[in-house]
Protein backbone atom coordinates (compact mmCIF):
# COMPACT_ATOMS: atom_id res chain seq x y z
CA UNK A 1 0.00 0.00 0.00
CA UNK A 2 1.40 3.42 -0.83
CA UNK A 3 -0.27 6.47 0.32
CA UNK A 4 -1.36 8.69 -2.82
CA UNK A 5 -3.43 11.56 -4.26
CA UNK A 6 -6.55 10.56 -6.00
CA UNK A 7 -5.16 11.63 -9.46
CA UNK A 8 -1.49 10.05 -8.60
CA UNK A 9 -4.08 6.87 -7.65
CA UNK A 10 -5.47 7.04 -11.18
CA UNK A 11 -2.85 7.92 -13.61
CA UNK A 12 0.91 7.17 -11.89
CA UNK A 13 3.02 4.08 -13.14
CA UNK A 14 -0.16 3.03 -15.38
CA UNK A 15 1.86 4.00 -18.58
CA UNK A 16 -0.03 7.32 -20.34
CA UNK A 17 -3.13 7.31 -21.92
CA UNK A 18 -3.81 3.32 -21.54
CA UNK A 19 -6.34 2.22 -18.83
CA UNK A 20 -5.33 -1.21 -16.61
CA UNK A 21 -7.51 -3.58 -16.11
CA UNK A 22 -6.48 -4.51 -12.45
CA UNK A 23 -8.10 -7.68 -12.12
CA UNK A 24 -7.09 -9.29 -15.62
CA UNK A 25 -3.58 -7.67 -14.78
CA UNK A 26 -3.36 -9.74 -11.55
CA UNK A 27 -4.85 -13.22 -13.25
CA UNK A 28 -2.65 -15.99 -12.93
CA UNK A 29 -2.85 -17.62 -16.37
CA UNK A 30 -3.76 -21.73 -16.64
CA UNK A 31 -2.12 -23.89 -18.97
CA UNK A 32 -5.12 -25.95 -19.66
CA UNK A 33 -8.75 -24.83 -20.52
CA UNK A 34 -11.15 -26.43 -18.43
CA UNK A 35 -14.78 -26.25 -19.82
CA UNK A 36 -16.80 -26.14 -17.11
CA UNK A 37 -14.51 -25.40 -13.79
CA UNK A 38 -17.79 -25.25 -12.19
CA UNK A 39 -18.01 -29.10 -12.42
CA UNK A 40 -14.32 -30.29 -11.50
CA UNK A 41 -14.52 -32.19 -7.80
CA UNK A 42 -10.47 -32.57 -7.84
CA UNK A 43 -7.89 -30.48 -9.28
CA UNK A 44 -4.16 -31.22 -8.94
CA UNK A 45 -1.95 -28.27 -9.74
CA UNK A 46 1.73 -27.35 -9.19
CA UNK A 47 1.98 -23.64 -7.60
CA UNK A 48 4.91 -22.07 -8.23
CA UNK A 49 6.75 -18.31 -7.61
CA UNK A 50 5.90 -17.95 -4.01
CA UNK A 51 7.02 -18.41 -0.59
CA UNK A 52 4.39 -21.44 0.07
CA UNK A 53 5.66 -21.78 3.80
CA UNK A 54 3.85 -18.37 4.51
CA UNK A 55 0.33 -20.05 4.07
CA UNK A 56 -1.46 -23.45 5.49
CA UNK A 57 -2.19 -25.09 2.29
CA UNK A 58 -3.13 -28.40 4.00
CA UNK A 59 -6.49 -28.28 5.49
CA UNK A 60 -9.73 -29.58 5.12
CA UNK A 61 -9.78 -30.01 1.00
CA UNK A 62 -6.58 -29.32 0.38
CA UNK A 63 -3.24 -31.42 0.79
CA UNK A 64 -0.37 -29.69 0.03
CA UNK A 65 2.80 -31.83 -0.90
CA UNK A 66 5.90 -30.21 -1.89
CA UNK A 67 4.31 -27.95 -4.28
CA UNK A 68 1.67 -29.81 -5.57
CA UNK A 69 -1.56 -29.01 -4.09
CA UNK A 70 -4.66 -31.44 -4.34
CA UNK A 71 -8.35 -30.19 -3.85
CA UNK A 72 -11.06 -32.50 -3.47
CA UNK A 73 -14.43 -31.03 -3.54
CA UNK A 74 -16.67 -32.37 -0.26
CA UNK A 75 -19.04 -34.29 -0.44
CA UNK A 76 -22.72 -33.29 1.47
CA UNK A 77 -24.19 -35.84 3.71
CA UNK A 78 -27.48 -34.74 5.31
CA UNK A 79 -26.90 -37.44 8.23
CA UNK A 80 -23.83 -34.95 9.35
CA UNK A 81 -25.98 -32.21 9.87
CA UNK A 82 -27.36 -31.22 13.28
CA UNK A 83 -30.64 -29.26 14.30
CA UNK A 84 -29.82 -25.46 15.44
CA UNK A 85 -28.68 -24.29 17.92
CA UNK A 86 -25.26 -26.40 17.71
CA UNK A 87 -24.56 -27.76 21.23
CA UNK A 88 -21.02 -28.52 20.29
CA UNK A 89 -18.03 -26.61 21.67
CA UNK A 90 -15.19 -24.89 20.31
CA UNK A 91 -16.79 -23.28 17.82
CA UNK A 92 -17.75 -20.07 19.45
CA UNK A 93 -15.05 -17.89 17.47
CA UNK A 94 -16.77 -18.52 14.43
CA UNK A 95 -20.14 -17.30 15.83
CA UNK A 96 -19.08 -14.03 16.97
CA UNK A 97 -19.53 -10.79 15.20
CA UNK A 98 -16.72 -8.89 14.29
CA UNK A 99 -16.63 -5.10 13.03
CA UNK A 100 -17.20 -5.67 9.79
CA UNK A 101 -19.28 -9.09 10.40
CA UNK A 102 -21.97 -8.08 12.64
CA UNK A 103 -24.03 -11.15 13.40
CA UNK A 104 -25.32 -9.89 16.92
CA UNK A 105 -26.74 -7.09 14.74
CA UNK A 106 -30.89 -6.67 15.24
CA UNK A 107 -31.12 -6.26 11.42
CA UNK A 108 -28.77 -9.29 10.59
CA UNK A 109 -30.20 -11.52 12.95
CA UNK A 110 -34.21 -10.28 12.09
CA UNK A 111 -33.24 -10.86 8.17
CA UNK A 112 -31.50 -14.29 9.10
CA UNK A 113 -34.46 -15.32 10.81
CA UNK A 114 -37.12 -14.43 8.51
CA UNK A 115 -34.65 -16.10 5.24
CA UNK A 116 -34.89 -19.90 7.29
CA UNK A 117 -38.12 -19.69 8.70
CA UNK A 118 -38.95 -22.03 10.53
CA UNK A 119 -36.12 -24.39 8.99
CA UNK A 120 -33.76 -25.73 11.60
CA UNK A 121 -31.39 -27.99 10.30
CA UNK A 122 -28.31 -26.37 9.71
CA UNK A 123 -27.16 -27.27 6.38
CA UNK A 124 -30.48 -26.65 4.71
CA UNK A 125 -30.49 -23.46 6.73
CA UNK A 126 -26.88 -22.58 4.94
CA UNK A 127 -28.23 -23.18 1.63
CA UNK A 128 -31.55 -20.96 2.07
CA UNK A 129 -29.13 -18.30 3.11
CA UNK A 130 -26.88 -19.05 0.72
CA UNK A 131 -29.78 -18.99 -1.92
CA UNK A 132 -30.93 -15.24 -0.83
CA UNK A 133 -27.51 -13.62 -0.94
CA UNK A 134 -26.85 -15.17 -4.34
CA UNK A 135 -30.65 -13.52 -5.54
CA UNK A 136 -30.69 -10.55 -3.98
CA UNK A 137 -26.89 -9.13 -4.30
CA UNK A 138 -26.75 -7.12 -7.48
CA UNK A 139 -23.38 -8.32 -8.50
CA UNK A 140 -21.03 -5.11 -9.23
CA UNK A 141 -17.10 -4.80 -8.58
CA UNK A 142 -17.32 -2.54 -5.63
CA UNK A 143 -14.20 -0.19 -4.06
CA UNK A 144 -14.94 -0.72 -0.80
CA UNK A 145 -14.53 -1.98 2.58
CA UNK A 146 -17.54 -4.73 3.02
CA UNK A 147 -19.05 -4.31 5.89
CA UNK A 148 -22.43 -6.80 6.14
CA UNK A 149 -24.78 -3.92 7.25
CA UNK A 150 -24.12 -1.72 4.48
CA UNK A 151 -24.19 -4.52 1.60
CA UNK A 152 -28.19 -5.57 3.55
CA UNK A 153 -28.82 -2.19 3.19
CA UNK A 154 -27.14 -1.40 -0.53
CA UNK A 155 -27.76 -4.85 -1.81
CA UNK A 156 -24.70 -4.20 -4.30
CA UNK A 157 -20.86 -5.90 -3.98
CA UNK A 158 -18.72 -8.55 -5.77
CA UNK A 159 -17.18 -11.59 -3.99
CA UNK A 160 -16.18 -9.91 -0.56
CA UNK A 161 -19.54 -8.08 -0.16
CA UNK A 162 -21.44 -11.65 -1.18
CA UNK A 163 -19.47 -13.25 1.49
CA UNK A 164 -18.87 -11.12 4.88
CA UNK A 165 -23.15 -10.31 4.09
CA UNK A 166 -23.83 -14.15 4.31
CA UNK A 167 -20.83 -14.84 6.81
CA UNK A 168 -22.94 -12.58 9.33
CA UNK A 169 -26.21 -14.34 8.82
CA UNK A 170 -25.29 -17.82 8.94
CA UNK A 171 -23.57 -16.42 12.06
CA UNK A 172 -26.65 -15.04 13.40
CA UNK A 173 -28.43 -18.35 13.27
CA UNK A 174 -25.58 -19.93 15.18
CA UNK A 175 -24.16 -21.60 12.44
CA UNK A 176 -20.25 -21.40 12.54
CA UNK A 177 -18.87 -20.05 9.30
CA UNK A 178 -15.67 -18.67 8.45
CA UNK A 179 -14.28 -16.46 5.41
CA UNK A 180 -11.89 -18.23 2.98
CA UNK A 181 -9.91 -15.51 0.62
CA UNK A 182 -7.80 -17.33 -2.76
CA UNK A 183 -8.21 -18.35 -6.37
CA UNK A 184 -10.74 -19.19 -8.12
CA UNK A 185 -11.17 -20.95 -12.03
CA UNK A 186 -12.85 -18.37 -14.71
CA UNK A 187 -12.46 -18.51 -18.25
CA UNK A 188 -8.90 -19.90 -18.43
CA UNK A 189 -7.37 -18.17 -15.67
CA UNK A 190 -7.34 -18.07 -11.83
CA UNK A 191 -8.83 -14.71 -10.49
CA UNK A 192 -8.73 -12.93 -6.78
CA UNK A 193 -11.89 -14.41 -4.95
CA UNK A 194 -13.63 -15.02 -1.41
CA UNK A 195 -15.77 -17.04 0.32
CA UNK A 196 -16.88 -19.07 3.08
CA UNK A 197 -16.66 -22.45 4.76
CA UNK A 198 -20.16 -23.22 7.73
CA UNK A 199 -19.84 -26.13 9.90
CA UNK A 200 -22.86 -28.23 9.10
CA UNK A 201 -21.44 -31.71 11.08
CA UNK A 202 -17.85 -30.80 9.10
CA UNK A 203 -16.41 -27.49 7.32
CA UNK A 204 -18.06 -27.45 3.80
CA UNK A 205 -17.12 -24.66 1.17
CA UNK A 206 -19.91 -22.66 -0.01
CA UNK A 207 -19.62 -19.51 -2.67
CA UNK A 208 -22.61 -17.25 -2.40
CA UNK A 209 -21.39 -15.01 -5.10
CA UNK A 210 -21.08 -18.07 -7.81
CA UNK A 211 -24.33 -20.27 -6.21
CA UNK A 212 -22.21 -23.35 -5.06
CA UNK A 213 -22.77 -25.30 -2.36
CA UNK A 214 -20.05 -27.47 -2.22
CA UNK A 215 -17.80 -24.94 -4.24
CA UNK A 216 -15.78 -26.44 -6.76
CA UNK A 217 -12.54 -27.90 -6.59
CA UNK A 218 -10.90 -24.76 -8.70
CA UNK A 219 -11.42 -22.80 -5.67
CA UNK A 220 -7.86 -23.03 -3.84
CA UNK A 221 -8.01 -21.12 -0.57
CA UNK A 222 -4.85 -19.52 0.76
CA UNK A 223 -5.89 -17.33 4.08
CA UNK A 224 -8.48 -17.83 6.15
CA UNK A 225 -10.24 -14.85 8.17
CA UNK A 226 -11.12 -11.47 7.60
CA UNK A 227 -9.45 -8.32 6.52
CA UNK A 228 -6.42 -7.90 8.78
CA UNK A 229 -5.82 -11.60 7.63
CA UNK A 230 -7.05 -10.94 3.54
CA UNK A 231 -4.01 -9.06 3.23
CA UNK A 232 -1.39 -11.91 3.04
CA UNK A 233 -3.03 -13.03 -0.31
CA UNK A 234 -1.04 -9.92 -2.09
CA UNK A 235 1.76 -12.12 -1.48
CA UNK A 236 -0.24 -14.67 -4.42
CA UNK A 237 -2.13 -11.75 -6.52
CA UNK A 238 0.52 -10.60 -9.46
CA UNK A 239 2.94 -13.60 -8.24
CA UNK A 240 1.49 -17.20 -8.46
CA UNK A 241 2.23 -19.24 -11.22
CA UNK A 242 0.23 -22.31 -11.47
CA UNK A 243 0.38 -25.31 -13.85
CA UNK A 244 -2.84 -27.84 -13.67
CA UNK A 245 -1.69 -31.41 -13.78
CA UNK A 246 -5.30 -33.18 -13.50
CA UNK A 247 -8.54 -32.86 -12.61
CA UNK A 248 -11.74 -34.56 -12.26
Amino acid sequence: MVRETGEEALTKNWGKGSGVDIISSTAVPANIHIEKPQSVKYLKIKLKAIPLSDFNLTKGRQVLTGYILEITREEINMGNSYILPLKEKGFEGYIKPSPLVQSNDAKIIEEAKRIIGDERDALKAAKKIMGWVYQSIDKKPTISIPSALEVLESKVGDCNEHTTLFTALTRAVGIPTRIITGIVLSDNNFYYHAWAEVYVGKWVSIDPTMNQFPADATHIGFVEGGLDKQVEVMKVIGHLKAEILGYK
